[in-house]
């Protein structure tokens, strides 16, 4: 894919007192990811920390969604504010890898694929937790079960099949993946085993590993 032809991909965070981690996940896309045509924005849900000031820094565009909790609406609401052809929800907490949106639009434009995800590594976790993960992603994720840290997806899809603003916290990324497969299929989907984001396992940390492990197998 040539430069010139490169599609905008614009980058939607969503972040509710994310100070602690919103820096390097914008340091990530300024500095250590090599693709040149993109765009961040940030939708904050009445941060009361740094974390707007902090996005400003480095360019984002800030958004605030005034509804507490309402994780979907924000992803929505970045949606519609998007000017890319390709839309990428991370967290706050994702670091991306220098050549993941490459092989983002490689994906998503050359293979004429709808929904392109991948797998993911945690900077702040010991080796079983890492293990966890990875037997989960190889072994277990079926491709229509999209995680926050990382769903990557067309326009043109969103125009079909969008974020459910009311779906339960934290459950969003998974339902937009699961309306997607209803509507479409599994064709739409490519969950790339050999690509990585880095995020942290705070979420998991306060669950423990074995309610972890649980929870894992019985979305697999």
């Amino acid at each position: 894919m040539s430069a010139k032809r490169l599609p905008l991909v614009t980058i939607c965070i969503p972040t509710r007192n994310e100070e602690r981690y919103i820096g390097q996940a914008l340091f990530a896309i300024q500095r250590i990811n090599i693709y040149p045509r993109y765009e961040v924005i940030v939708v904050d849900n009445l941060s009361s920390d740094r974390t707007r000031d902090i996005a400003k820094t480095f360019g984002a565009k800030i958004i605030e969604n005034t509804h507490v909790g309402k994780l979907g609406l924000s992803r929505h609401m970045c949606s519609l504010e998007a000017r890319g052809e390709i839309i990428a929800q991370i967290d706050a907490d994702t670091v991306l890898t220098p050549l993941l949106l490459y092989k983002t639009a490689i994906n998503l434009m050359k293979q004429k694929l709808g929904i392109y995800h991948v797998s993911h590594y945690y900077y702040d976790a010991n080796a079983l937790y890492n293990l966890a993960a990875h037997y989960y992603d190889k072994y277990f994720r079926k491709p229509h079960k999209t995680t926050g840290h990382f769903i990557a997806y067309t326009r043109e899809l969103y125009d079909y099949v969008q974020f459910d603003i009311n779906a339960a916290l934290a459950t969003e990324d998974y339902k937009f993946g699961e309306d997607a497969y209803r509507r479409f299929g599994s064709k739409i989907f490519k969950f790339d085993i050999n690509e990585t984001v880095l995020v942290s396992a705070r979420g998991y940390k306060r669950r423990g590993l074995l309610r972890e492990l649980n929870y894992l197998l019985r979305e697999a």
